[in-house]
Protein backbone atom coordinates (compact mmCIF):
# COMPACT_ATOMS: atom_id res chain seq x y z
CA UNK A 1 0.00 0.00 0.00
CA UNK A 2 0.97 3.30 -1.04
CA UNK A 3 2.60 5.61 2.22
CA UNK A 4 0.06 8.04 1.69
CA UNK A 5 -2.96 5.83 1.01
CA UNK A 6 -4.98 6.19 4.70
CA UNK A 7 -7.60 2.86 4.42
CA UNK A 8 -10.72 3.49 4.71
CA UNK A 9 -13.90 2.07 6.71
CA UNK A 10 -17.76 2.56 5.72
CA UNK A 11 -20.37 1.99 8.33
CA UNK A 12 -18.30 -0.46 10.56
CA UNK A 13 -14.40 -0.94 11.26
CA UNK A 14 -12.12 -3.73 13.05
CA UNK A 15 -12.00 -4.24 16.67
CA UNK A 16 -8.34 -2.55 17.44
CA UNK A 17 -9.31 0.72 15.95
CA UNK A 18 -11.15 2.92 17.71
CA UNK A 19 -11.42 7.02 17.52
CA UNK A 20 -10.68 9.71 19.69
CA UNK A 21 -13.82 9.74 21.66
CA UNK A 22 -13.79 5.53 21.83
CA UNK A 23 -10.76 5.48 23.40
CA UNK A 24 -12.07 8.32 25.93
CA UNK A 25 -14.62 5.79 26.97
CA UNK A 26 -12.00 3.46 27.66
CA UNK A 27 -10.50 6.11 29.42
CA UNK A 28 -7.24 5.99 26.60
CA UNK A 29 -5.83 8.82 24.29
CA UNK A 30 -4.12 8.47 21.45
CA UNK A 31 -0.12 8.27 22.41
CA UNK A 32 2.31 11.25 21.85
CA UNK A 33 2.95 11.37 17.62
CA UNK A 34 0.37 8.44 17.06
CA UNK A 35 -1.26 8.89 14.09
CA UNK A 36 -4.44 7.86 12.57
CA UNK A 37 -4.22 4.54 11.02
CA UNK A 38 -7.19 4.62 9.33
CA UNK A 39 -10.49 7.10 8.51
CA UNK A 40 -14.26 6.08 9.47
CA UNK A 41 -17.18 6.90 7.09
CA UNK A 42 -20.59 7.15 8.67
CA UNK A 43 -23.70 7.53 6.99
CA UNK A 44 -27.07 9.09 8.71
CA UNK A 45 -29.79 10.04 6.78
CA UNK A 46 -28.38 12.33 4.04
CA UNK A 47 -25.45 13.02 6.52
CA UNK A 48 -21.99 11.65 6.43
CA UNK A 49 -19.65 11.60 9.33
CA UNK A 50 -15.74 11.58 8.50
CA UNK A 51 -13.58 10.42 11.88
CA UNK A 52 -9.81 9.57 12.52
CA UNK A 53 -9.20 5.70 13.59
CA UNK A 54 -6.66 4.99 16.63
CA UNK A 55 -5.31 1.79 16.95
CA UNK A 56 -5.81 0.91 20.57
CA UNK A 57 -2.61 -1.06 21.34
CA UNK A 58 -0.80 2.14 20.62
CA UNK A 59 -3.16 4.26 22.87
CA UNK A 60 -1.98 5.40 26.54
CA UNK A 61 -3.92 6.18 29.56
CA UNK A 62 -5.87 9.11 29.65
CA UNK A 63 -3.93 12.03 31.54
CA UNK A 64 -6.25 14.34 33.04
CA UNK A 65 -5.15 17.95 32.98
CA UNK A 66 -5.48 19.68 36.31
CA UNK A 67 -6.04 23.46 36.57
CA UNK A 68 -3.87 24.73 39.35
Amino acid sequence: MPKNKIPTYHQTHPPDLATIEALKLERLQPAEGQTVAALFKLRTGDREHLSGLYRRSDAVPLQVKRST
